[in-house]
Formats: structure tokens, sequence, C-alpha cells
């Protein structure tokens, strides 16, 4: 075996500079990689937290057509605290970029677990429609079925800086009574 001697001057420092671009590229996809899973981390946040917004509005919808069963005398729709007539300007506004709470709502009645607020609802009466086939020229009154329009809207657990939700979920269905 031989074994070769290089003199200094020869040298010219390229595993210095190969070392260094590897250094560069790792640093460079390391960032890249704290990158990404940051964002993933901020979208499963966002995720769960319009998760829990729209559960929240799920139950306060369920709960509002469960007022609806339960209760054959309905309070009159007024268009105060809750339960108005069909597009009345005087009910909430969740959408949009100037949401407002109107002339009041309603307030689910049960804590929701991990939101900033318990989620809301109001009613709106539509229109009312005898049965198909029916009719009153026998002297028998009819039950109507009376249709009402129910919003509601959840929100997330996430608080903005001044204490608001950062996210609200808003749902919207038709209830027919029977």
């Amino acid at each position: 075996m031989q074994c070769e001697y290089f003199p200094r001057g020869r040298q010219s420092g390229a595993a210095l500079v190969i070392a260094l671009i590897f250094l560069l590229l790792m640093t460079l996809l390391s960032t890249s990689a704290m990158r990404t899973s940051t964002m993933q981390e901020r979208m499963a946040g966002s995720m769960r937290d319009w998760n829990l917004g729209f559960q929240g509005a799920e139950a306060s919808l369920r709960a509002a057509e469960k007022y609806l069963l339960d209760n054959v005398v309905l309070p009159e729709f007024n268009d105060v605290g809750g339960f108005y007539q069909v597009n009345s300007p005087e009910m909430p506004v969740w959408t949009g970029d100037v949401p407002s709470d109107g002339n009041g709502f309603v307030t689910y009645p049960y804590d929701v677990t991990g939101v900033a607020q318990r989620p809301r609802y109001f009613l709106e009466k539509l229109s009312s429609a005898r049965p198909a086939g029916t009719s009153t020229e026998t002297g028998t009154p009819l039950e109507e079925n009376f249709y009402f329009r129910i919003t509601a809207v959840g929100y997330g657990g996430a608080l903005d800086d001044d204490g608001s939700p950062l996210t609200a979920v808003v749902l919207s269905s038709v209830y027919r009574s029977h």
C-alpha cells in the first residue's frame, strides 16, 4: 500500500464548500417542513373550531324543533325575542360583514363543552296550508299545517382579541307543524 502525500498548497477546500451546501439544503428542508406542520396544525385547529360550531348550531336547531313540537300554543310572532314574522327587518342577521342580534333570540338551554358561547336560534313563521285533498265545505274545520323557518348559530371555542368567537356556523331549516 502506498500513501500519497499532497502538499498544503494543492488542497482547494472542496469538502468545506460541499458541507456548507449540504447544511444550507438541510436548513431549507427543515424550515419548509416546520412551516408545513405549522400550517397543518392551524388547519386542524380551524376544522375543530368549525366542527364545534356546527355541532352547537345543529343542537340548537333540534332544540327549536322540539320546542315547536312540544308546545301546542306558541307565543305571538311579534318580531321580538326570537319569534319573527317572515323576512322581518327586526330579526337577527348572523351572516355577512355586519352581524347583529336584531330584536333578540332564544339561547340554547344547555352548556356545550368547548364552545365560546352557547348556541342561539330564532324562529320565523312562514305560512300555513291545509292538507291536500281536504275541503272545509263539509263544515268540519281542519287543522292547518304551519311552516316555520329555524335559523341557528353555533360558535367555536377560539376567541378573538376582543373576546368574541372567531368561528360562527349558521344553519337554517324549515319545520312543518303536525
